[in-house]
């Protein structure tokens, strides 16, 4: 079995028990690798109640069987655990040269239970394994511990690391890997609740492949595929993810002041070209994660603030979202996020919240050490974003993101939370995109715009032949049939199982047949396009049956009120709400979902040949009956 490495490392905190396994060819079989292996460790190894911050909590980092070949962007690496900030499944996806360096080093997996009595860091070298203690480390930011770590084990390491936010347990808190972080559902505060600061990785060996010529072969045509993609090798390529804000705000789907709006009167002063072009206050490199040829990854320096990267998501969040349009206070709050690390999604939406709270007379000054938190306030935002970052006075009551913060302070803040199962929705307006109703409403680990990024097809006009999408579908339907939908986030989820970057396929990249052509010649293992879909189908359904176990319905698959209740204010969806029943309908049918039970029917689990999963389900729902 080539492209695996069949070894998994075991991590028992508690004790300091370190195991190797061999792959367990079950998972791999099913779920295929990475972001799938991770949950059946979570399904098979973990109390289905376990808190997400107590020591039965399962952190498991994995690759998959594409991460560490030349594939285009196989650096991926799915960081699965249960989620302080949903507690839904945490699934967060990191590149950077973490993945292929633990693949080059001789494992698939690192998997960590249980809790270190003292801060300690987990060193992999080659055959080597060892705990060590990071007492040193602990209250360093992210880069002054990845420096740290280099410097004591060698510069040539792969780390992932915590800083203060991880440390001081926030649920916005995200894995930091130079500048690249496993980013949304508190990962960050995981690693922290187990005493872990990072995880550091050499490895001298490489990834087999079973079949040379067909690798060849299968790898040129995903490069051109992804080369030949207009707008990916066009405006991304030069400006990075920052160039979908023109395109966003143009169609009406850029969230702008708390989704109060979904166009942005301030759009000028933050299109990329801004940034760039101001040659005398900004530098702007590029960086690539391993074996990417696109470089998406857009490095900031402002004076002497080493920013690090801006993309769409951070920009848009920091920007429009807080109805801030100057580049300097973005840039600031970005900083601040990465240094101490922070989802950037969740902590600029959450900022968005407090000013709309502070705003609409819920919270006061008294509430903000002072800060007059008003929509455009930028140097507000990067102070707040600072204070939360480090729990620093009333940091402390934002720092768990907006959800949790609205619990505290009660009356009508939630009404103001822009929110998924807990999670922060992203920079897409689901108003002007069907398929981001359901993307958002749906999405097994809280509001995510990447399972999947459905507005390529709907908003911007792309077709997906390969996925039978041959014709345009219509963003303003929450009638229409979704089966299409269904196809593009199995499309999506791939990628996190085979450890490839999604931006392969967001734009309609890479087809799934050729993705399935690579996997049959890495491994020797033969699949067919249908089949690989079919793996991100299990690894859905069983996303869908650990979240059911832990009490989430069809009424848990629901934007908040706003979008169903405000009509979109601008642009081509100007006067359109959401039908959010109608949407789900439409997407349960063709998942064949149980319409209340918000899991695969019976019938589904059995094609799937997932009936071990599907009797926990519908036991604990005949006992509910």
């Amino acid at each position: 079995m080539k492209g695996y490495k069949n070894c998994i490392i075991k991590v028992d905190l508690t004790t300091g028990n370190i195991k190797k396994e061999h792959l367990n060819t079950d998972y791999i079989r099913r779920y295929l690798g990475g972001e799938g292996y991770g949950m059946a460790l979570l399904w098979n190894h973990m109390p289905p109640d376990a808190d997400p911050l107590s020591p039965e909590n399962i952190l498991s980092f994995n690759t998959g069987p594409m991460t560490g070949t030349p594939v285009p962007s196989a650096s991926r690496t799915s960081v699965c655990f249960m989620s302080p900030l949903t507690n839904t499944i945490g699934a967060s996806n990191v590149g950077s040269h973490f993945g292929a360096e633990l693949k080059f080093a001789g494992y698939d997996t690192v998997a960590f239970a249980g809790k270190a009595p003292n801060p300690v860091y987990l060193v992999v070298d080659n055959d080597r394994v060892e705990v060590k203690d990071a007492s040193m480390y602990w209250g360093m930011n992210t880069r002054e511990t990845t420096e740290a770590i280099k410097e004591a084990e060698g510069k040539d390491f792969k780390v992932c690391c915590i800083g203060q936010a991880g440390e001081k347990l926030s649920s916005l808190a995200n894995i930091f890997s130079d500048d690249c972080f496993a980013g949304r559902g508190g990962a960050g505060a995981v690693m922290g609740s187990k005493n872990l600061k990072a995880v550091a990785v050499r490895g001298t060996g490489k990834v087999e492949i079973a079949d040379k010529d067909s690798f060849m072969t299968a790898f040129k045509d995903a490069y051109r595929q992804v080369r030949e993609e207009a707008y990916t090798w066009g405006p991304v390529h030069g400006y990075g993810t920052p160039a979908w804000v023109g395109g966003a705000d143009d169609c009406g789907i850029l969230p702008t002041r708390n989704f109060l709006q979904n166009r942005f009167d301030g759009i000028e002063n933050v299109l990329p070209y801004r940034l760039w072009n101001d040659t005398d206050k900004y530098k702007i490199t590029r960086r690539t994660c391993y074996a990417c040829q696109l470089g998406c990854h857009k490095y900031v320096v402002m004076g002497d603030v080493e920013v690090g990267e801006m993309e769409y998501e951070s920009l848009a969040a920091f920007g429009p979202r807080c109805g801030v349009d100057d580049y300097e206070s973005i840039c600031m709050a970005g900083y601040y996020t990465t240094i101490y690390g922070i989802d950037s999604i969740s902590g600029g939406s959450t900022v968005s919240a407090i000013m709309e709270w502070y705003e609409k007379g819920i919270i006061t000054m008294e509430q903000t050490d002072g800060l007059e938190m008003n929509f455009g306030n930028g140097p507000a935002m990067a102070e707040m974003l600072r204070k939360m970052g480090l729990r620093e006075g009333c940091g402390d009551l934002f720092a768990d993101g907006s959800y949790a913060a609205a619990k505290k302070i009660g009356g009508q803040a939630m009404d103001y939370v822009m929110a998924v199962k807990g999670m922060e929705i992203s920079a897409t307006d689901p108003r002007g995109s069907s398929s981001m109703t359901i993307s958002f409403g749906t999405s097994e680990r809280g509001a995510c715009h990447m399972r999947p990024y459905g507005a390529t097809i709907d908003a911007f006009g792309y077709l997906y032949p390969d996925l039978d999408i041959n014709d345009p579908k219509d963003p303003f339907s929450d009638t229409e049939d979704k089966t299409w939908l269904k196809s593009l986030k199995e499309c999506f989820v791939v990628t996190n199982l085979a450890g490839i970057c999604d931006f392969n396929v967001i734009n309609a990249e890479m087809k799934p047949s050729t993705m399935a052509e690579l996997y049959t010649a890495i491994t020797g293992i033969a699949i067919d396009k249908k089949e690989l879909l079919r793996t991100a189908e299990r690894t859905i359904a069983l996303e869908r049956a650990i979240n059911y176990l832990r009490g989430f319905r069809r009424k848990d698959d629901k934007l908040p009120e706003r979008f169903m209740t405000m009509p979109a204010t601008g642009g081509l969806p100007q006067g359109r709400v959401v039908d959010m029943e109608s949407a789900l309908d439409k997407y349960y049918e063709a998942c064949s979902y149980d319409m209340e039970k918000a899991v695969p029917t019976l019938e589904k689990y059995q094609e799937l040949d997932m009936m071990h999963i599907a009797e926990k389900v519908y036991n604990l729902a005949a006992e509910e009956a």
